[in-house]
């Protein structure tokens, strides 16, 4: 049975190797970049907790990892959060935010049009990290510290302060988290349960508690390294950093004429129930049978797929049992001419944990838009213990164009698996052409936002050969820094009315902006400049602090040096402004 197909209109990011976006993540796997490094020393003192020894009490004998430049800044004030409560904030929160705001700007959606709308809000994480950190310092609780700490204002932070209205659930499957909640928001898209979904997941790494954990459990690397499907796999590294969806149905999508990033035409999740090796080994028939039900609900066809992207931790016991899943079903009934392609992208950026699925469905949409899988870091000797030829497995060793085997175009299957037995599975595919839209007309001047800045009407006389460039920021600093943007964005060959036609239409006018009209080109640019150095910009037809929109005129008479007794008591009593 066919079920309804779901699309990504919108995609935020932080991953390991300073990326903050999808074109940088692309770079990163295009340039086959290990993004692994090791905590900061200062993140939690790890000199004190290192120790060669496996079965050091209190120790933990590797802190690499992949690592995001900073989890600490946040910009509270732009979210209309107080110091105070922003510093007892989960960092996990904060960066959700951001996100979550990055993904809506993304999908050319104004965060203030979605205010009391059906949205549901589903995120994967468990990392209970820096509420620990607190409950070592009982001083420091106050009011906002159950909010700040508690794993279920995770999701309900965004659903609150974009007053979305649909479920709002965080979910703990540990390192299939992510892909279960994107599941859950599927399901609930597919139903009519909600017309659109925020979904991802998220880990940062805040405490040693776990290192030392999974150090006495013996599955971290000691090289510190993810060698997926090699034979010197012998252990993960552990990751941070978050991805974030926007969801909506894909008939609601192209009629709407969105930017679709990719499809989701199918998805899945089960359990391992009991498994004889343990709770934290998982089960190759389990997510064989996964698989199957995934693709016999969709309709498709694994022959189709052009890659898959596995969990692929790297470990001696998880690899080869994922790999039997897959080339008994994904991989099933190919020549042995022609294996079915797969990788993992932990060999870059490390295992993200309960964000692992997002950082493999980010690469897997990479992949379906620029037509080629990446290298799969660190494999040089396939491991012994996976059949591949036998299996019709093949690891992207090398940069490999993709080719589409079927009417839907590049098809990918992403897998992953949680250590308490529970999997996830989806299936993405190439977006379907876009139709010819008619555009819009741009906004007039008395309805756009901008039009009033500092209490001078700027018309629509600017007489320009380019389309004014209307661009908003929350603070002077944040201006000056998009405008640097902008110029960056010129830098690679975007093109100005395109530009200016986004900034207009699709983006949320804040409380500081600016216009300009240029000339030509050139002028623009300068302007530009001008602006990110926070100087006075030739073409700038306005800049300043908006008013508010709803504003009214205010006549205050106070008492204190009036120019005589009762003044301004008949016009209090007579006008009605």
């Amino acid at each position: 049975m066919d079920t309804k197909k779901i699309a990504i209109v919108g995609m935020a990011c932080r991953f390991p190797g300073s990326v903050t976006n999808l074109e940088e993540f692309w770079t990163l796997l295009r340039n086959e970049r290990d993004a692994v490094t090791q905590i900061p020393p200062d993140r939690f003192g790890t000199d004190f907790y290192l120790h060669p020894a496996p079965r050091e009490p209190g120790k933990s004998y590797t802190f690499a990892a992949g690592v995001l430049d900073d989890v600490a800044g946040f910009d509270a004030g732009f979210f209309g959060i107080s110091p105070r409560e922003a510093v007892q904030m989960d960092p996990q929160q904060r960066l959700l935010l951001e996100l979550a705001w990055e993904a809506f700007e993304d999908a050319g959606v104004r965060p203030v049009q979605m205010r009391g709308a059906r949205g549901g809000v589903y995120v994967g994480g468990e990392t209970p990290d820096y509420s620990v950190r607190q409950a070592d310092d009982p001083n420091s609780t106050d009011p906002y510290s159950a909010t700040g700490g508690t794993l279920s204002t995770i999701s309900n932070r965004l659903s609150y302060l974009f007053d979305l209205k649909g479920p709002s659930i965080t979910i703990s499957t540990a390192c299939s988290s992510s892909l279960v909640a994107l599941h859950q928001a599927v399901q609930d898209l597919q139903i009519g349960n909600i017309d659109f979904a925020l979904t991802g997941g998220i880990s940062l790494l805040t405490h040693p508690g776990a290192f030392i954990g999974f150090a006495k459990a013996s599955m971290l690397s000691p090289r510190g390294r993810c060698r997926a499907f090699d034979a010197s796999g012998d252990g993960y590294v552990r990751a941070e950093g978050s991805g974030l969806l926007l969801l909506k149905p894909l008939e609601r999508a192209l009629a709407d004429g969105d930017v679709i990033h990719a499809v989701i035409a199918g998805s899945g999740v089960n359990s391992d129930g009991y498994t004889p090796g343990g709770i934290s080994v998982p089960g190759t028939a389990t997510q064989a049978a996964l698989m199957r039900d995934v693709y016999a609900r969709s309709g498709i066809d694994p022959h189709t797929f052009s890659y898959f992207e596995a969990h692929g931790t790297g470990t001696a016991v998880g690899d080869p049992i994922e790999a039997r899943a897959i080339g008994q079903v994904a991989a099933a009934g190919r020549d042995e001419s022609d294996p079915l392609l797969i990788g993992s992208v932990k060999t870059n950026v490390g295992h993200l944990e309960t964000a692992s699925g997002m950082a493999g469905l980010f690469k897997a949409v990479l992949c379906i838009r620029h037509r080629a899988a990446p290298r799969t870091l660190h494999f040089e000797a396939p491991n012994p213990n996976i059949d591949f030829k036998g299996l019709r497995l093949k690891v992207a060793d090398s940069y490999t164009p993709l080719q589409a085997r079927g009417e839907n175009g590049i098809t990918i299957g992403v897998n992953s698996f949680g250590f308490g037995g529970t999997n996830a599975h989806v299936v993405l595919m190439e977006p379907p052409a876009p139709k010819k839209k008619i555009e819009k007309a741009a906004p007039s001047p008395a309805s756009a936002p901008a039009t009033q800045i500092n209490g001078a009407a700027v018309t629509q006389q600017m007489a320009s050969k380019l389309p004014p460039l209307m661009f908003t920021a929350q603070s002077t600093p944040a201006l000056a820094a998009l405008a640097q943007r902008y110029l960056g964005l010129l830098d690679t060959g975007c093109d100005w009315a395109a530009l200016a036609a986004q900034t207009a239409r699709r983006r949320q006018w804040l409380e500081q902006r600016a216009i300009i009209a240029p000339s030509d080109l050139a002028e623009g640019r300068d302007a530009l400049a001008a602006l990110a150095r926070g100087q006075d910009a030739p073409g700038c037809v306005a800049q300043g602090q908006a008013i508010e929109a709803q504003a009214r005129v205010a006549l205050v008479f106070s008492g204190n040096g009036a120019q005589w007794p009762g003044m301004g008591r008949q016009l209090y009593a007579e006008n009605p402004v």
